[in-house]
C-alpha cells in the first residue's frame, strides 16, 4: 500500500491509539478490535475520535482533517496486523450507522478494498454483508442486522465487510 499509516501505540488488549495531524492540528483516534464472537471467531474493528469526556471512541463524529486516506490506511494495517497474529479470526467492519441511515464511513471502507482488492485477495478472503433493509434502510444494529455475508465483488455496494486469511493447504 501506498499510504503511510500513522504511528500507532498500544493501550492494552487490543486497542490502540494514533493521532491525525492536518488542517485542524492533531486529533486523537483510537481502534479498538472486540471479540464478539468465541465459536466463530469473529471481531468487530472500530475507530472514532478519543472523547476525553466519556473516555471513549466516539465514532459518530467525523472530523474533516485532510487525512482520511491515512486514517484508513492506520485502521487497515491495524487490522491486518490483528489478522497475521490472529489466523483464523474473522475480522469485520462498519460505518457507524444511525438507525435508518447510510453510512458514509462504509462508503470510504468499500473505496479502500476496491482500491488495494488484488494486493487483499492474494491472501485474504474478503465478504461483503448485503443487509436486509425496509424503504432502503437498514433496522436494528449493527451485529442484529437481517441479510448474508456474501463474496465480494468489486462493483458491488455492501453495508459491512468482513476479512479473514486464507489458509494455506499443507
Amino acid at each position: 500500500m501506498d499510504i503511510i499509516p500513522y504511528p500507532t501505540h498500544q493501550i492494552g488488549g487490543q486497542e490502540f491509539y494514533f493521532f491525525s495531524v492536518g488542517e485542524l492540528g492533531a486529533v486523537e483516534l483510537r481502534i479498538r478490535i472486540t471479540l464478539m464472537d468465541a465459536e466463530t471467531r469473529f471481531y468487530n474493528v472500530g475507530f472514532g475520535v478519543w472523547n476525553t469526556l466519556k473516555g471513549d471512541i466516539d465514532d459518530k463524529v467525523t472530523i474533516r482533517n485532510g487525512d482520511t486516506d491515512r486514517i484508513l490506511a492506520t485502521v487497515g494495517q491495524k487490522a491486518l496486523e490483528f489478522l497475521r497474529s490472529n489466523p483464523r479470526a474473522n475480522i469485520a467492519a462498519t460505518g457507524s450507522v444511525l438507525p435508518g441511515e447510510l453510512a458514509l464511513r462504509t462508503r470510504k471502507y468499500q473505496m479502500g478494498i476496491n482500491a488495494y482488492y488484488h494486493e487483499l485477495i492474494a491472501y485474504c478472503n474478503i465478504y461483503g454483508f448485503k443487509a436486509d433493509k425496509v424503504d432502503g434502510k437498514i433496522m436494528g444494529s449493527w451485529l442484529d442486522w437481517d441479510g448474508s455475508w456474501v463474496p465480494f465483488e468489486l462493483g458491488t455496494n455492501y453495508d459491512a465487510f468482513l476479512l479473514n486469511l486464507k489458509r494455506s493447504e499443507h
